[in-house]
């Protein structure tokens, strides 16, 4: 059998049955590797061997070059031939600092990509094939990655809640080609494949061909190494996940005492754990010994570290991860009666006062002279007195009290019966403060 018609089948025949996808969206750049990979699926679902859903090829333009809207054509002239579906999205590349054009470029056809498959169970697939894991692994030992780099590129991930399936990663370049050849297929050679200023092109055409010619097994091997280490990462992942479970009562948060009982190695374990959880890029060994230096800091230090469009925050025992822009907003005092909802748009909730309601976030009981009430963001100053407290004490000396983070204060509001404050609001949280009045409310949080 065809070895790309094989490794289509084996793949396939297990993914289908696992995951039910309602659509399989493969990514056609025109190039060698898409062309066969589309045209090996629509073999394969003309077989019958392997009941496949139907399937849709996807061109991302990114404009990079002057031909891409004739490799766009060239694309839905392919999948007209093919009696394939054909879509083509166009992005826009823009690098961030310190971020190369490739790397900027896969990352806005992959979300591309994942946007356009989230509407119903579809599966992305790509045509990553053997040679493109030697280059991966290579480039990866070149930044001194560790297992989890060194696993490279995997045959199943999930990207932006995504699947994304690789069923040609068994095959070398050479059992592609030789498919493409046989079929007599026509595909597209992109100029910038011979622009060795990009690394990948350097490795495929400067390093990889004389190290293929004394090794011809060589991105097998390599292959296999990445495995193992995957392998290695996955149970390492597994005793990680354990361990956090203890150390984070939110995924955002984690103890800084919990980490500082544990060795450094576990330390820094736990941390890139922690971090590619919560969707953050691998910090480099620098920023890591950084950010392992918050955890020795002085409690009341403030240290804090940016990792690109996050930043790493510590207040008290609490290690916390944070949007790198988040902003305090500004409320606008807004009055108004019982039994009205007013929004609180940055908080993505909603406050009423008045009668208990069904579906509440959560909900105290006030005390209150008046049916007409104001919200507003308090000062920090203002003496206030909570509910079961002996004495008055300024806003932010309760804070403190309560470990609320600083760049959260910000985000409390004040709730007022004419100048009485009643309670104060803040995300999925109500603290009622000691007030007097012949009426009695129910405050309640609703999500908006």
């Amino acid at each position: 059998m065809d070895p790309v018609f094989s490794a289509l089948s084996t793949h396939f025949s297990t993914l289908v049955a696992r995951e039910e996808p309602d659509k399989l969206i493969v990514g056609l750049s025109g190039g060698l590797d898409s062309v066969v990979l589309l045209h090996g699926l629509t073999q394969l679902s003309r077989s019958g061997e392997v009941d496949l859903p139907s399937i849709e090829a996807v061109y991302v333009n990114h404009g990079l070059s002057a031909h891409a809207d004739d490799w766009q054509q060239f694309c839905a002239a392919l999948c007209k031939k093919l009696n394939v579906s054909f879509t083509a999205i166009a992005v826009e590349v823009t690098p961030r600092a310190r971020e190369s054009l490739e790397a900027c470029a896969r990352d806005r056809r992959y979300e591309a990509l994942c946007d356009h498959a989230k509407s119903a169970r579809r599966i992305i697939v790509t045509a990553h094939h053997q040679n493109d894991q030697l280059e991966t692994l290579l480039l990866q030992l070149k930044r001194g990655a560790g297992p989890k780099g060194l696993s490279g590129i995997p045959a199943f991930s999930v990207m932006h809640s995504v699947p994304v399936s690789r069923p040609l990663l068994p095959l070398s370049r050479a059992q592609i080609l030789a498919y493409a050849q046989q079929h007599d297929l026509s595909w597209i050679e992109d100029e910038s494949n011979a622009d060795e200023s990009f690394d990948r092109n350097f490795l495929r055409r400067s390093v990889l061909p004389p190290l293929l010619a004394r090794w011809p097994s060589f991105s097998q091997t390599a292959s296999r190494s990445a495995s193992l280490c995957a392998e290695q990462q996955g149970l390492l992942d597994e005793v990680c996940d354990e361990r956090l479970q203890g150390l984070c009562d939110r995924p955002e948060c984690i103890s800084v005492s919990g980490l500082n009982a544990v060795s450094p190695a576990w330390q820094r374990a736990l941390l890139r754990r922690w971090l590619e959880l919560n969707r953050v890029a691998m910090p480099g060994t620098r920023q890591l010994t950084q950010i392992q230096q918050m955890l020795t800091a002085r409690p009341d230090a403030q240290p804090h570290v940016v990792l690109g469009n996050i930043q790493l925050r510590r207040y008290q025992d609490v290690l916390y991860c944070l949007d790198a822009e988040q902003q305090p907003w500004f409320f606008k005092t807004v009055g108004f009666n019982t039994q009205e909802y007013v929004a609180i748009e940055p908080l993505r909730q909603q406050l009423m006062v008045g009668k208990q309601q069904e579906g509440a976030l959560c909900s105290v009981s006030v005390a209150a002279a008046e049916c007409h009430f104001s919200l507003s963001q308090p000062v920090l100053s203002l003496p206030v007195k909570p509910a079961g407290e002996a004495h008055h004490k300024p806003l932010k000396q309760w804070f403190k009290q309560w470990q609320v983070p600083p760049w959260e204060r910000s985000d409390w509001l004040l709730l007022s019966d004419r100048e009485l404050p009643l309670a104060l609001v803040g995300k999925g949280r109500i603290i009622a403060l000691s007030a007097t009045g012949p009426k009695h409310f129910i405050v309640q949080l609703f999500a908006l």
